[in-house]
């Protein structure tokens, strides 16, 4: 019988130090996070959003307590205290919280959380153990003195490009990309691992190459996308109503995005890092890529208007199409400190005549197919173009010009490269 009770014993302990220690540990790939300092009554979050607290935060017998309310509701959750019985239940998503004030233990989900201290009110505000949040919020918190981090994947709420409300109450493991650029975007922010279907033009990184095809942007296979499974499907703007509304209607979370300039295309990684939950690696990219972009912005601000280059940019030859306004190339060559000889052109995508790009005579010309320099050079009445004359004509790789992703910002680099230099201007 004492051996019985020295095995439950131990088997007690053992549940509790694995409660304790290990289960609000356990995290999944968010990086989302809540930063807290003792004695501060704000706290931060990943993208530096500043919120407020009743009360400070304190530390007792180095157990880290917060106000409940405040952290669960700021993350999207909710809190209902019962007075009659002192008893505070919570929700975060689909999990479920359920505490008594003043006690030592609470549930998560039905499962047993005991605490090493106690949940006490403060000024009439539940001050619990962090780790009982990041339990709740199934995230981590790390402690070191008087700082904590709780991370954790914060439930996304929004609307999509058609105005669609998208809810995710938990980090999607399985990801079905049906662009490009939502590809690149994913595997940029270290979502990679988790998309499971790409579109047949998603060709980067080489590692999207391996992964299964589904179909084109305007035809994919709703046989193959609904079997691999998605927890979400992230659309560009243009791929048909038919193929979104037939995959809601299989239940599965559909995001359309819609960018048409560099600050869109910012606000799309943030968003798509709200999504999978990686939000520090969205930010670091979108940092890394204004970066980049003030650098340019910089040096063309020294540029005298009468002296920056005029650019010819053609995406195709037969017939000859260029880029008009509200394109993302216009942007860039603006940006770039070109001027684009079809700005005024009819369309976005205007046909243009041999005799008005002769007339407009560019600096500098663009091709953004697998054209032949040659080729161009040998077009009659071609020869007296400056562009021309001074062999400046290039054939560049039109993915980093035409895609709104995060290589969008090569495609500016290069523009300004190719008409001033390097450190030219």
């Amino acid at each position: 019988m004492r051996r019985n009770r020295n095995l439950v014993s131990l088997v007690v302990a053992f549940i509790f130090v694995f409660t304790l220690f290990v289960y609000p540990f356990t995290a999944g790939a968010s990086s989302y996070a809540y930063n807290f300092s003792a004695g501060s009554r704000t706290f931060t979050d990943t993208l530096g959003k500043a919120y407020s607290m009743p009360n400070v935060p304190v530390v007792k017998n180095g157990v880290f307590f917060v106000p409940l309310r405040a952290v669960v509701e700021s993350a999207g959750g909710s809190v209902l205290y019962i007075p009659k019985t002192r008893a505070v239940k919570l929700s975060y998503g689909k999990n479920k919280g359920y505490l008594l004030i003043g006690r030592k233990y609470a549930t998560v989900n039905g499962k047993l959380f005991p605490m090493k201290q106690r949940s006490f009110l403060e000024r009439n505000h539940t001050m619990i153990d962090v780790r009982y949040i990041a339990a709740l919020f199934a995230g981590s918190a790390s402690v070191t003195g008087e700082q904590c981090s709780l991370t954790f994947y914060k439930i996304f709420i929004g609307k999509d490009a058609l105005k669609n409300e998208v809810v995710l109450y938990s980090e999607p493991k399985r990801i079905v990309s049906l662009a490009p650029n939502l590809t690149e975007i994913l595997f940029a922010i270290g979502a990679g691992s988790r998309v499971v279907g790409v579109s047949n033009y998603s060709d980067y990184p080489k590692a999207a190459l391996e992964k299964p095809k589904v179909g084109g942007f305007f035809n994919p296979s709703i046989e193959k996308i609904f079997a691999l499974n998605p927890d979400l499907v992230l659309v560009a703007r243009g791929t048909p109503f038919s193929v979104i509304n037939k995959l809601k209607s299989l239940h599965i979370q559909v995001f359309t995005s819609d960018p048409h300039t560099i600050k869109d295309i910012y606000n799309l990684i943030l968003t798509v890092g709200k999504l999978t939950g990686n939000v520090k690696e969205s930010l670091q990219v979108v940092q890394k890529m204004r970066s980049i972009e003030s650098s340019i912005v910089a040096k063309v601000s020294k540029i005298p208007l009468s002296k920056r280059k005029k650019v010819y940019v053609e995406i195709w030859n037969s017939p000859k199409m260029s880029v008009g306004k509200g394109t993302f190339i216009d942007a860039l060559i603006k940006e770039a400190g070109g001027v684009n000889i079809a700005e005024n052109a009819k369309g976005s995508w205007p046909i243009m005549s041999d005799e008005a790009i002769i007339k407009a005579n560019p600096d500098v010309i663009v091709v953004l197919y697998k054209g032949s320099v040659d080729a161009i050079k040998n077009r009659p009445g071609w020869s007296n173009i400056t562009a021309v004359k001074n062999n400046a004509i290039y054939v560049l790789n039109p993915d980093i010009f035409e895609r709104p992703g995060p290589r969008i910002v090569q495609g500016l680099e290069k523009l300004y490269e190719i008409m001033y230099g390097k450190n030219g201007g």
